[in-house]
């Protein structure tokens, strides 16, 4: 009975808490209507510049019945760098999903409709036909065929372009990852679909194999995709809808245009709802949003709306102007496994069965993805080999919009694996929670990353390349958690001022290009007021543990006190020291790298505390616990910490003795 009662008050309690209703508080939104239409492309705009090195034309029938779509496509590649090429090469990326032995599959284990593959029929370079070469540009594996090569018959000097034209037919599969249709419903997400260019950059070709967590890179281009489909389906893409016809009974033709992006994705559905917002920019020009939700979900719609209006406000105050006109969110079943994905302009999110707001679910995947729309859509740096300069950013990022937008949200667990209860959870049996707080506590700016760099803090470091890391959790936290981290200790060294200064300036200097690591670091070094040669050291190129401690406060003569401070990791970190007197509080700055050192203060007033860190700068550090020492006993301390922990204890005893 006790168990049963406790189940029923958590429940009860959860039901009030996660009720959320139509809330319509800041947002104008309006269902779109589905005659058939002609619109002028809105992604263009005033000082849109980019190097366009693409154009890509795809004409596609998709068939929701049979599950594939045949296509068309023809690319005009040039070659805008200083040196020749006597090859092209291309990714073809639904190649991954041929068996278990591609270096995708290895990971995901595809079975059955789970399986699908490029059925190329025809390829052709200039217009004669042309020889794909499959091979492995960065792992050894026969059964990898997501990379190609076709060999010239002469080489293409600088300012040379060819025309590539391929035919082909593609089974969409049933969805594992980033692509495919949703088990029960008619919804299909379509993504790295095309053979797509690989990036051509000083004399070589990088063109990396579709690898197991790590994403993509891509050149900017123009896309021209026409699509033509059930007209009782609606489609939506990373593209402006330019016309919407209907072409013969039961078929509409979609028309996308959008300049200047480096990937297309696609969702076709049946049963969807469209909403559009707009956010007003701070010179009143407007980006317009589209929401395409699931019917299930429509409560959540001027969320996700909002969200994406608190980001680009974030993005506008903090980095500069957001260039493109349009962005398009796709709410996505929850048997569809491509939530929470970006493309340009253009993710995928969902959300819980109970998403109150104080947990911000779907706040938090939704400023993600959009975010993504600048770190890797705007600045485009290869996630392969780089991933931290987008995830690790966009991580950051979000924490920033969430902190400013959303005072961070409350501390929560989940009860029965979808019930929100907030407090802490400390122990639970049959995902029943046993020993739990129930109180309103605010999460921290960086909680939710520490857990995961504290798992995993040694295993590679940033600076390792991306698709090298040796499983999910190190690239997890070495691409999302410790840069974010990174990044927030980087703020809180040089002051948010500066900081917003170094990210103006990457972001204004690097848009519509390809950054490294290098090239953010040297805007950094040049905007700091210091060298920042230590801090990139010791964050970013290796593997180092940040622990400072006081260790001990000794009276070392009159009037002197004597202060013993360690590092007990190799990570250096310039740190501040506060020292507590009866009357003030004075501080010390230890900025060398020694291991250890004593500091000796001169106060008439007694010293009873030191602190190293009091501000928290360093999110790294391993144990916050022991950055101060007091010269007192306090035993008060650890008779209320006994006593909770004996409350909870016996509370557990007394329900685990209940279950028999």
């Amino acid at each position: 009975m006790k168990i049963t009662f406790i189940v029923i008050q958590l429940l009860v309690l959860s039901f009030l808490l996660s009720y959320s209703g139509d809330e319509k508080a800041g947002s104008s939104t309006t269902k779109e209507s589905n005659r058939v239409e002609s619109a002028k492309p809105v992604s263009a705009d005033t000082g849109f510049s980019y190097t366009k090195t693409l154009d890509y034309k795809i004409n596609v029938l998709f068939d929701p019945v049979s599950k594939s779509i045949n296509a068309d496509e023809q690319i005009i590649w040039r070659n805008l760098t200083n040196e020749s090429t006597d090859e092209i090469q291309f990714h073809l990326y639904p190649n991954a999903y041929k068996s278990d032995k591609t270096e995708l599959g290895k990971y995901y284990h595809f079975t059955g409709d789970e399986r699908t593959s490029l059925d190329i029929k025809s390829f052709k370079i200039n217009n004669h036909n042309a020889e794909l070469i499959y091979f492995q540009p960065e792992i050894a594996n026969p059964y990898d065929s997501t990379v190609a090569k076709v060999k010239l018959e002469k080489p293409l000097q600088p300012g040379d372009s060819a025309v590539i034209s391929f035919d082909y037919h593609l089974r969409i599969p049933k969805s594992v990852k980033r692509f495919g249709y949703a088990s029960g419903r008619n919804f299909f997400f379509v993504a790295q679909w095309f053979p797509k260019v690989g990036v051509f950059q000083n004399g070589k070709w990088i063109c990396s194999q579709y690898h197991s967590f790590t994403n993509y890179f891509s050149d900017f281009a123009d896309y021209s995709v026409n699509i033509t489909a059930p007209s009782n389906y609606t489609i939506g893409a990373s593209a402006d809808l330019v016309t919407k016809k209907n072409i013969e009974q039961g078929k509409t033709e979609y028309n996308f245009f959008f300049k200047g992006i480096h990937d297309f994705a696609w969702f076709a559905a049946d049963n969807i709802l469209t909403f559009t917002s707009d956010y007003t920019r701070k010179d009143s020009s407007k980006i317009k949003i589209v929401a395409y939700v699931q019917p299930e979900r429509v409560k959540y719609r001027y969320r996700y709306i909002n969200a994406v209006k608190h980001t680009l406000e974030y993005a506008e105050n903090n980095l500069g102007r957001f260039p493109y006109n349009k962005i398009t969110l796709v709410d996505v079943p929850r048997t569809c496994a491509v939530s929470g994905m970006e493309y340009p302009n253009f993710f995928t999110v969902g959300a819980n069965l109970f998403s109150p707001h104080p947990t911000n679910q779907p706040e938090s995947v939704t400023i993600h993805e959009c975010t993504h729309s600048i770190f890797y859509g705007i600045l485009a740096n290869n996630e392969v080999y780089e991933a931290w300069l987008d995830e690790g950013f966009t991580s950051y990022f979000t924490e920033k919009v969430l902190h400013t937008f959303y005072n961070n949200g409350l501390v929560n667990f989940r009860f029965l694996s979808s019930i929100p209860i907030y407090g802490l959870n400390f122990l639970s049996y049959n995902e029943v929670p046993i020993i739990y707080t129930l109180e309103n506590i605010h999460m921290p700016e960086g909680a939710n990353a520490l857990g995961g760099y504290y798992n995993n803090p040694t295993t590679g470091s940033i600076a390792d390349t991306s698709y090298k890391l040796p499983d999910i959790q190190s690239y997890v936290t070495m691409s999302y958690r410790k840069p974010e981290l990174m990044l927030l200790t980087l703020e809180r060294y040089l002051g948010e001022k500066k900081m917003q200064a170094v990210l103006h300036d990457y972001y204004n200097t690097y848009k519509f290009k390809h950054p490294t690591a290098d090239d953010f670091f040297a805007v950094l070094q040049r905007n700091a007021g210091e060298d920042m040669t230590w801090f990139i050291n010791n964050f970013y190129r290796g593997s180092a543990v940040f622990d400072d401690r006081i260790r001990y406060i000794h009276k070392a003569g009159d009037n002197k006190y004597e202060i013993f401070a360690e590092r007990l990791g190799d990570g250096f970190f310039k740190q501040d020291i506060a020292v507590i007197t009866q009357s003030d509080t004075v501080f010390l700055k230890w900025d060398t790298p020694e291991r250890w050192k004593k500091f000796i203060v001169d106060s008439p007033d007694e010293v009873i505390a030191a602190e190293i860190d009091p501000y928290r700068k360093n999110l790294l550090d391993m144990n916050f616990s022991n950055n101060s020492y007091t010269t007192e006993d306090r035993d008060w301390a650890a008779l209320s910490l006994a006593a909770r922990w004996f409350f909870w204890i016996q509370n557990a005893l007394m329900f685990v003795g209940s279950i028999g």
